[in-house]
């Protein structure tokens, strides 16, 4: 800048404002919903929060675990990293139909990384606050490991008459209470 340009502070105090504002725009939208990545195991719908996962990949070949309680199907080498695999159906006693192909979404990242078979690739899911439900409503046994619960009228289309029920699941608690770790 030269010495006998001026500043425009008006025009700078403006931009600024503009900018802080814009800011607050993003942040008060965040705040108005809650997003999750939704995917289905059987009739089943889980969420995890979106910083949770690091991968969804098709399953790789798992290398069994003898002696493993039922739900954990083996370990899987991603990346040179190995990786306990975990099948939420068998876990909780699942009966219903699941999917001929499944996939792995990987949960959380380095040695703290685990691996949930699901049937569904994930998909992101957004609600509002207004959409969360009880978890004593909820007769499952994977509300031991839930944070929430949301139902989701999928934009006013209904599956059966029914509003979906989705569950947030807490992988922390479920990985620690799995393995038996110390987080």
């Amino acid at each position: 800048m030269e010495p006998t340009q001026a500043i425009d502070l008006d025009a700078l105090k403006a931009q600024l404002n503009a900018e802080i504002e814009a800011q607050l725009i993003v942040e008060a939208e965040a705040a108005r919903y809650i997003q999750r990545r939704g995917f289905y195991i059987g009739d089943l719908k889980l969420l995890v929060r979106l910083d949770a996962t690091s991968e969804v990949l098709e399953i790789p070949p798992l290398f069994r675990l003898p002696g493993a309680p039922p739900g954990i199907k083996g370990l899987a080498n991603r990346h040179g990293r190995v990786v306990p695999v975990m099948d939420l159906a068998v876990f909780f006693g699942l009966t219903q139909a699941r999917a001929t192909k499944g996939w792995l979404l990987v949960c959380g990242k380095g040695d703290e990384a685990v691996g949930l078979i699901i049937d569904t690739l994930p998909e992101r899911k957004k609600f509002v606050h207004q959409d969360e439900i009880s978890l004593s409503d909820i007769t499952h046994p994977i509300t031991a490991y839930a944070q929430a619960a949301y139902r989701d009228g999928d934009n006013g289309k209904k599956r059966d008459g029914w509003a979906d029920i989705w569950i947030d699941l807490n992988t922390e608690k479920l990985f620690t209470a799995v393995f038996h770790v110390e987080a």
